[in-house]
């Protein structure tokens, strides 16, 4: 299971370097890891599990200690997980009831591995559009030029009530994308039985085939 932990590991902080640079030094959620950084239907190849209770099992021994990879900042969180591990039949997907707790990178292990260094940029991105690309960028019309003013704009949805991941009453703002609590997109829903990222159409899930819709 280190080799997993170690995979884990090492796709949670390549994820953020490239997305999410200020978490190298600055706290996150238990719930970002496993709903937006590293998902299980997204990085199960890479982290070396065929099924998602594998999957769970692994987070759950990353955010208990295995590794010296996270801190948890919560010591009441981290003695029921380890608790939680050391039972006969664990339930390793207890680590969602704390998915609004706080944890870190251990800067040691940041420095071991070399990812406080800045990520060299892009050469591709660094070029300036050549040839058509550029006349065409120049061409283009602005978007006053192409807008309809009298097109009536497009409604949005309302926000639920409560957070489908966190169950944390929310609050009652026209902007609302994000749980305050959890940190989740709230247009995401989990699977029931799961808890992979759904999209809103889809009739089953990818990870475990559970029907998501009645």
């Amino acid at each position: 299971m280190s080799d997993v932990v170690e995979r884990f590991h090492r796709a949670l902080v390549d994820e953020i370097r490239s997305r999410r640079p200020e978490y190298l030094r600055g706290p996150f959620t238990v719930a970002e890891i496993y709903q937006n950084l590293v998902p299980y239907g997204t990085h199960r190849d890479r982290i070396g599990v065929e099924m998602n209770g594998d999957y769970e099992d692994a987070l759950m021994r990353m955010l208990t200690g295995e590794g010296d990879y996270l801190v948890l900042e919560s010591e009441h969180a981290l003695r029921h997980l380890r608790e939680e591990l050391e039972a006969s039949n664990p339930n390793v997907g207890a680590y969602r009831e704390f998915a609004a707790v706080d944890v870190r990178l251990n800067p040691a292990r940041i420095r071991e591995g070399g990812w406080d260094r800045p990520p060299a940029p892009d050469p591709e991105e660094l070029a300036e559009p050549k040839g058509d690309l550029a006349d065409a960028e120049e061409e283009a019309p602005g978007l006053d030029a192409v807008s309809d003013p009298g097109e009536p704009a497009a409604a949005k949805p309302e926000p639920p009530d409560a957070c489908l991941w966190c169950r944390a009453e929310l609050p009652k703002k026209p902007n609302l994308r994000f749980c305050p609590f959890c940190g989740t997109d709230i247009r995401v829903v989990p699977c029931p039985a799961c808890g992979e990222e759904l999209e809103p159409k889809w009739h089953f899930c990818i990870a475990c085939g559970a029907e998501v819709t009645g």
